[in-house]
């Protein structure tokens, strides 16, 4: 039998932990704005992001999430979340040097995370499985 029978769950589980991954910083913007606001300034470099601002940017996230959840426009659902995750890496990345004074260990779970998102996109059309539209969404 096939190895590739449990390529279609298996990209499954890989787009359900990419949105669990993803979920509590988009909750957080509208739980602790402010918070968000601090990370965004401290690691990303970001200004102008408050308590009205980050609610908004959570939604558009939390819609994009969504559309990665089911699945749907995939070249561009995961094509932009694994772009904006790759993104936030490198705009940070002092934090994932070891031995930089900015180092943090928990940052290193973005590296293979980012990895995922990258494989997801790559092999998107065999992801159909619990998917909406299937090879075409």
């Amino acid at each position: 039998m096939s190895e590739t029978k449990f390529l279609k769950p298996a990209l499954l589980l890989t787009r359900l932990s990419i949105v669990y991954f993803l979920l509590p910083w988009q909750v957080m913007r509208f739980t602790n704005p402010e918070q968000a606001s601090k990370i965004a300034k401290k690691y990303y470099h970001v200004e102008g992001i408050n308590e009205s601002t980050a609610p908004v940017i959570g939604a558009l996230w939390l819609l994009l999430l969504l559309a990665v959840l089911v699945g749907f426009k995939k070249t561009y659902s995961y094509g932009l979340v694994f772009v904006l995750h790759a993104g936030a890496i490198i705009v940070a990345f002092p934090s994932y040097m070891w031995g930089a004074s900015g180092f943090n260990q928990l940052f290193l779970a973005a590296i293979p995370s980012a990895a995922a998102m990258a494989l997801l996109w790559i092999l998107r059309k065999e992801d159909t499985f619990l998917s909406v539209l299937g090879k075409f969404g």
